[in-house]
């Protein structure tokens, strides 16, 4: 036969196993901040801090940087499969408005699915841009403007790509 409890084992019992449901509620808690920051995307000065890298097959002549190769690989992808929103991911946007693509950005949609294409970045220009020329599998060739998004990050790059959406009439929430 089972002994009962000595007095005060009870208790202690509880104790232990308020402490683990606790400690279990704040590892949680961490993990999902953990994870929030890793999600969300870096900012300096309300500008990206960072440059968007895909995997994408791409040959890269000239001294692009891995940053720069990754950029275009993700341009390649977003042409590639018609992708809107993967084309505003990596258009040039120093204004926080939103970039409008339209067909005329795709013209090369076919050419990116064709095989493998050969970018060659260029000297640095103005305010540290540069030319990409772009040559597809099919042979057609394209050149777009690379530069970083944010003056305060060098590592933000971005392509010249898209037509910014510029406010026309009173702002928001006016009649």
């Amino acid at each position: 036969m089972a002994s009962a409890p000595r007095p005060g084992e009870r208790g202690k019992t509880k104790q232990l196993a308020l402490a683990a449901a606790v400690t279990g509620v704040l590892v949680l808690a961490v993990l999902a901040a953990a994870g929030f920051a890793a999600w969300t995307k870096p900012t300096v000065n309300g500008m990206p801090a960072y440059t968007p890298s895909c995997s994408w097959s791409l040959r890269v002549r000239g001294d692009a940087t891995s940053a720069q190769a990754g950029l275009i690989r993700c341009y390649l992808r977003a042409l590639a499969h018609h992708d809107a929103a993967g084309l505003r991911a990596v258009a040039f946007n120093d204004t926080n408005r939103p970039v409008r693509i339209t067909a005329k950005d795709f013209r090369h949609a076919a050419d990116a699915r064709s095989g493998v294409a050969t970018a060659t970045r260029g000297p640095e220009g103005e305010d540290n841009a540069y030319a990409v020329t772009i040559v597809f599998a099919d042979h057609a060739k394209e050149t777009v403007a690379m530069a970083p998004v944010n003056p305060a990050v060098l590592n933000s790059w971005r392509l010249g790509i898209g037509t910014p959406v510029t406010q026309t009439g009173p702002p928001p929430g006016q009649p």
